[in-house]
């Protein structure tokens, strides 16, 4: 259990129950259009000083930086022409070590990792250890923003162990942590709902077939999804509420593959009929983007777009190339900033790159 349930802020959702379900169609009369990307700059590897393996996560800092994390066991940090600087990642558990690799974030001057044993490790851009913060009210998590004042991430808790197996709602919370990682505020519970199963010696195991996801809107809201149908959440933090729910007429995406995104093992029940109808959220110049499940053949990923009220005002794809084992074009992640994707992608040769590509037709 997360040691900061003492310190718990009943979450409020008063006010929140009317939901804006908006018209199928958005206010844009050229909504529907195909957004191309258009490469500027990839990241190659040298198989000198790093590897890449399976990137997971793109930071894009504002001066241009991209910090790149490939799995637990590396922090790639790179100029904003692409040019290698480092890896920040030091196997251990001394000062400036970790264990496992958690998740990574950039800001203007500082960089950050989080993961085991459980702490954040902030850096200068120059790679120069600047402070390290021990997790002892939070477990470990995700950002959702960080900076050296403050720090927003997100952790899954236990389900309820007196429900015994079966489906059940994990919850997940987010904290607002202090510079020294003191607990200011605690956000939720918000329910993913998984399968759990029980194993001998009181090993517990769930499956979620969806995921948790937060981002930041401006310093006191954030943007928020965690159903698998099509909902999303807007969550102010001085008022410890949901102020906003929205929607719109959403057709949803059969499922062709098989487990789920998250689990701690074992064998769950086959997974439901549906894709998670939101697959990312992104805030893009002070509007809300919801990249979607759907992908059309020649035309891309289909994105969604709502103003800070939950007005659906547009729509459009971005291309996507990648393909499944089926030979069917799939859903990527993109870190969208500046008016650029990026993205990994794998060349001809099946040789993993990082791409920077411009918007064209927004």
């Amino acid at each position: 259990m997360l040691a900061v349930l003492v310190l718990f802020v009943a979450f409020s959702t008063a006010g929140a129950q009317t939901v804006i379900d908006n018209p199928a169609k958005p206010l844009s009369p050229n909504a529907g259009r195909v957004v191309k990307l258009e490469e500027v700059m990839r990241i190659e590897d040298t198989g000198e000083d790093y590897f890449f393996k399976n990137p997971s996560v793109i930071r894009v800092s504002p001066r241009g930086d991209l910090f790149i994390q490939d799995r637990q066991e590396q922090a790639l940090q790179f100029d904003a022409q692409g040019r290698f600087v480092r890896n920040l990642f030091k196997k251990g558990q001394g000062p400036g070590e970790l264990t496992t690799l958690n998740d990574i974030w950039a800001s203007q001057g500082h960089l950050f990792l989080i993961g085991s044993p459980r702490k954040i490790l902030v850096f200068d851009h120059r790679g120069n250890l600047v402070n390290e913060i021990s997790l002892r009210e939070f477990g470990l998590g995700r950002f959702v923003q960080a900076e050296t004042r403050a720090f927003l991430i997100y952790g899954g808790g236990q389900p309820d162990a007196s429900d015994g197996g079966g489906y059940n709602d994990i919850p997940q919370n987010i904290a607002e942590l202090g510079p020294d990682g003191a607990v200011l505020k605690t956000f939720g519970p918000f329910y993913l709902r998984g399968f759990v199963q029980s194993f001998e010696g009181g090993v517990r195991a769930w499956t979620t077939w969806n995921r948790f996801q937060a981002v930041c809107f401006d310093e006191n809201t954030l943007i928020l999804n965690y159903t698998p149908e099509y909902l999303v959440e807007a969550l102010d933090k001085d008022k410890e509420a949901v102020v906003r729910r929205f929607k719109r007429p959403y057709a949803r995406v059969k499922r062709s593959g098989g487990g789920g995104i998250s689990g701690l093992g074992g064998s769950g029940p086959p997974p439901p009929e549906f894709q998670a109808d939101i697959f990312a959220l992104h805030v893009v110049d002070g509007k809300i983007w919801v990249q979607t499940s759907t992908v059309v053949e020649g035309k891309g990923i289909l994105f969604d777009v709502f103003d800070p009220d939950g007005r659906y005002i547009d729509s459009f794809f971005i291309q996507s190339n990648r393909k499944g084992q089926s030979g069917a074009t799939i859903n990527k992640g993109l870190t969208i900033a500046g008016g650029f994707a990026y993205f990994w992608d794998k060349t001809e040769d099946e040789f993993i790159v990082i791409k920077k590509c411009r918007l064209a037709g927004l």
